[in-house]
This record gives C-alpha cells, sequence and structure tokens, in this order.
C-alpha cells in the first residue's frame, strides 16, 4: 500500500467507516472537497487497498440462533509451517470469523459461529482436535454479544 494518506483522507474513511454508503455529495458537504475529488479518491483506496471491501454487516438473528465461541489454540508443534497449516484450515471454515495469532500461553484466537453444539463438536473434532499441529485447545462460549464492530480507530 503506497498511497499517502492526508487528514482529508482520514475524515473519508472515518465515514466510510460507518457507513460505506454514504454518497460522494453527502461526504462532501462533511469534508472540505467537491463530490468528484471524493469519488476519485474513494477509487484509490480501493485500487490501492486501502480499503479491502465493501460488505454489509448483518444482523446475527437474521439466520436463526447461533452459538458464538472463542477458541484459543496451542500449536504442538512450533514453527511457520505448522502455524500456517491451522491457520489455513481454519480460514476455509465458513464458521470462522476471526483469525488472529496472539502472545502468550496461546498461539492463536479464532471466533467462530456455529448453529448447534453438534455442529461445534463436530467441527472441533475435524479441525482443531484432530490436527497433529494442535496441541491443545479451549473453548469459550459468549453468552451475549455487547459490541461487535471492524473500525480502525483513524
Amino acid at each position: 500500500m503506497e498511497l499517502q494518506l492526508d487528514r482529508l483522507d482520514m475524515r473519508i474513511l472515518s465515514a466510510l467507516q460507518e457507513s460505506n454508503q454514504t454518497s460522494a455529495q453527502e461526504l462532501a458537504d462533511r469534508v472540505p472537497l467537491s463530490a468528484s475529488a471524493i469519488q476519485r479518491r474513494i477509487r484509490s483506496y480501493r485500487h490501492s487497498g486501502v480499503i479491502t471491501a465493501d460488505v454489509s454487516v448483518l444482523n446475527p438473528k437474521v439466520s436463526g440462533e447461533h452459538i458464538s465461541v472463542v477458541l484459543l489454540i496451542q500449536l504442538a508443534q512450533q514453527g511457520p509451517v505448522s502455524a500456517a497449516d491451522v491457520r489455513g484450515r481454519l480460514g476455509r471454515s465458513p464458521q470462522v470469523q476471526v483469525i488472529m495469532e496472539i502472545a502468550g500461553a496461546y498461539d492463536l484466537m479464532c471466533i467462530a459461529m456455529f448453529e448447534s453444539m453438534e455442529s461445534f463438536n463436530a467441527f472441533a473434532d475435524a479441525q482443531i482436535a484432530g490436527h497433529p499441529s494442535v496441541g491443545r485447545y479451549e473453548a469459550i462460549f459468549v453468552r451475549r454479544r455487547v459490541k461487535f464492530g471492524t473500525t480502525i480507530p483513524l
């Protein structure tokens, strides 16, 4: 990402994180640039990778009740190959929403959603417990989602 961002870029990006449906004209009312200049900047953000996706965040209840789980994974074997293999396997799973490498007693932290306890158990057995690079894991079941966001403070 080679794009140099100025304070106007930060204001535009901050507004787009609140709602990427904000029109260039609405942004021009908030940022001292013309709508066409804002559109050009937004195109360059997408082209350069500053904006990596335009998505709609759904209410999790739209598809019925789900179980959210925080998974802490400790690798049995340290090293980039074993970590990459576990990350890759988890990353291909549609249930996994977040994967982070962390420091401390565990190596990976994931957030995942499941339709039922049975689907969680099947996932855990096949994708985590059965993986030769996983030493141990801990599942923390989420009682209530208090805050959920993807915005980066600018």
